[in-house]
This record gives C-alpha cells, structure tokens and sequence, in this order.
C-alpha cells in the first residue's frame, strides 16, 4: 500500500510540473496555439515532420518522459474548468496495451515508433539513399539492393524466433498487463546485447536485480501466462510490431554497422557484384533513430488521426 501510494504521489507531483509548463506553452503573446503531447526526447524526430505535412495551424511541441505521464497530464488538462476545451492532443505508444482509447490520444499501431524504423519499407528506403544506390549508372543496383534486404529480413526473422528474446519479451508483457506496475523498471529486469559473431547473431541476456527479487513469487503465475493469456498469444503473433521497439533498434544498429565500409555485408556485397556498397556515414548506426526517422512512411492511422484535427 504504501509503495503505492509513493507511486501516486510522484506521479502526482510530476503532472503538476507538467501542467504548469503546458498553461506556459499554450499561449504565446496572448495567442492559443495547438498543443502536441508526446511522450519521450526522441519521438520529435518522428513527429515533427508529419506535423508539418499535415497540420496547418501554429503548433507547439511538449515531451514528458513517458506515456503514464503523457496520460495523465491529459487527464489533469481535460477536467479542469478553464483549459478542457483546448487544442491539445496526445502522442503515445501502444506498448503491451489495448486499453486507451481518446478521440484526442494517438496511440502507434504498433509497440513503439522504433518498430516502424524497423519495417522493411524504411530500411529499404533507407539503404537505398543512404548507400549510394539511387545511382543509374551504378551497375546492377536493383540487384545489390535485393541482396542486401535479403540479409537484412533473414537476421530479423533469428532475431524474432531467438528463445531468449520471446522470453524477454514474455517477462515484459507479465510484468505491464499483469502486475501493472509502472514502477519497475523494465531495463533493470532484463537486458539485451546483440552482435555478429562470425556472421552468427549472438543474444546476451543479463538479469537485473529486480528479476531475481519477483523472480520466485511469480514463478506459477508467469507460465499460467504465456501458456494461454490472450494478451501474450497477440504479442506473440506478431513479434515485428508487438515486441518491445528498443531490442528492434538493437538488430537494425547491428545491420548498418555490417554496411559500414569494412562491415562484413559491405564486404560480402563486393564479393557478390565486384561493387564496393557501403554507407555514405559510418557513424550513422550511432544516430539510426535521426536517420531512420527521414524514412518512415506515415501510418494511415496517424493521417487520419492528424486530419481530424
């Protein structure tokens, strides 16, 4: 009870920080302007860009650090007396939820907004600006590109049937719909490393102190879990867009550095085609949310979301 009532405290100590920083931002020089809510640092990197496709009027960006903060300054704004009719609206991932449902909340069709990075149409996109190979006179690029998204969909596909990431991802999903606790951590239960070994993709599993501390507790409960809760069997369905959107970064880190120009796939493309295809920046693995940002094809639901407005 009394971490719970912690919990609440803090959260409500937050929204009032938040509040009063957005009653500060909606209106400049006496004027209202629209409001767009999102939830972390990065997300303007992916949103920015359709606002200003899409949205005619003045707008203004606010990032609180989280979805449960993002909702909840919602729902600070929507009942009080004086701001509840404003032009505000609310940008969050879906994570492991079915449950938000506002005519003035956006929620991503999938995990987060970093699976959508990690859809094969943007890391088309992607590789073929980022590689030189919108090129005419660049023999055989139709081919190179076929290659390389080959071996892009074939290290995502072990990536997703990897036993240790389904049960990353099952201990996640236990932990948000079943213990619906917003105060663990889900970096400080699990964590996940990635490499190429030898051209082999190697999954390290580290388990954090709060794993070991729930771990016996919840030992029945989490198999009476994955073996048939509805929640987990549609996570489980479609682990490209339902499984957790920062170990989906992780394999597409690890695809632009093998592009690099002393990377194994550079290396096996010049093998194959007698052509030397490498990313333009080698340093674009370390900025791949900015760069991968620039590809995204805007969700339907999004156009539609921000026509509405």
């Amino acid at each position: 009870m009394s971490d719970r009532l912690d919990l609440f405290l803090e959260y409500a100590e937050e929204t009032e920080v938040h509040f009063f920083e957005y009653v500060r931002t909606r209106s400049v020089d006496g004027k209202s302007k629209v409001v767009m809510v999102l939830e972390g640092k990065d997300d303007p990197k992916f949103y920015t860009p359709k606002f200003d496709a899409l949205i005619k009027s003045e707008w203004v960006l606010l990032s609180v650090g989280g979805k449960s903060k993002a909702l909840s300054l919602r729902g600070k704004i929507r009942s009080h007396p004086k701001y509840n009719r404003d032009s505000v609206y609310f940008f969050v991932d879906r994570d492991y939820d079915n449950d938000v449902a506002f005519e003035d909340t956006y929620v991503t069709p999938a995990y987060s907004i970093e699976n959508l990075y990690c859809n094969p149409e943007t890391v088309r996109r992607l590789v073929e600006v980022e590689c030189g190979l919108t090129k005419v006179d660049l023999k055989s690029r139709r081919e190179i590109l076929a290659f390389l998204m080959g071996e892009y969909l074939k290290l995502r596909s072990r990536f997703h049937s990897n036993r240790k990431l389904v049960f990353l991802n099952s201990v996640f999903c236990y932990v948000r719909t079943q213990k619906q606790d917003r105060k663990i951590s889900l970096d400080k239960l699990l964590k996940l490393e990635v490499k190429l070994k030898d051209g082999e993709l190697v999954l390290l599993m580290k388990k954090g102190d709060a794993f070991a501390e729930h771990r016996a507790a919840e030992r029945d409960s989490y198999k009476d879990f994955v073996r048939s809760n509805v929640s987990w069997l549609e996570v489980l369905s479609d682990p490209a867009l339902r499984f957790r959107g920062k170990q989906e970064i992780l394999i597409l880190r690890l695809y632009v550095n093998a592009l690099k120009h002393d990377g194994v796939l550079a290396e096996e493309a010049k093998r194959a085609f007698g052509v030397k295809v490498k990313t333009e920046n080698p340093s674009m693995a370390d900025h791949i949310l900015s760069t991968a940002s620039q590809y995204v094809r805007t969700p339907a639901c999004l156009s539609g979301f921000l026509s509405a407005i």
